[in-house]
């Protein structure tokens, strides 16, 4: 007989080849050099977000906030709007092929009322998803990001400076893991 375990929906999607290890951004939770890439074990550091505003914002966010942060980063995407609060931002992940679509990783970004609802629905997101999908919240605003191991989340976290917009989160196999950088919110 073989057990059965919790693996997540597949997201039937490839994250960028070209992500950078994200060992020298990390440090153990006691400060220690050369931390374990594993739930609870490391702590993205300061120095990542240096250069950007990383203060907590009370004011409610919309979809051109996340739009604006990203062209600073030097990444411009269009948000592209699926329901009333439901919006989705696609970065690409690879070379367009001639008569393909050009490929991309969907981040969906929903808007709620305050920041407690964006938390419950950042929380209850990723755990109806399950294990390796994880998210970033700011405000009240959530932001869900398809399945791959912890490694690749926080390397393209990192590529981006997303730990430096939100509150990044990670999915194990029957909780929600925060993982403390410089961007914090209670």
């Amino acid at each position: 007989m073989s057990g059965l375990g919790c693996v997540g929906l597949e997201a039937g999607i490839d994250y960028p080849s070209d992500l950078p290890a994200p060992d020298e951004h990390l440090t153990s939770p006691e400060g220690e050099a050369d931390p374990s890439v594993s739930l609870n074990g490391f702590v993205i550091k300061d120095e990542v977000c240096k250069g950007v505003d990383t203060h907590p914002i009370t004011q409610k966010l919309g979809p051109e906030d996340f739009a604006r942060y990203l062209e600073t980063q030097g990444i411009k995407l269009e948000p592209q709007k699926a329901r009333d609060n439901l919006y989705w931002f696609d970065f690409p992940t690879g070379e367009k092929k001639e008569g393909e679509p050009q490929p991309f990783l969907r981040l969906r970004l929903a808007v709620l009322d305050d920041h407690f609802a964006a938390t419950r629905d950042l929380q209850e997101s990723l755990l109806d998803h399950g294990p390796g999908w994880w998210g970033l919240r700011r405000s009240n605003l959530a932001v869900l990001a398809p399945k791959t191991s912890l490694s690749e989340s926080v390397a393209f976290a990192l590529k981006h400076k997303l730990v430096c917009w939100g509150m990044f989160a990670y999915t194990g196999t029957d909780d929600v893991y925060a993982v403390p950088g410089p961007y914090t919110e209670l």
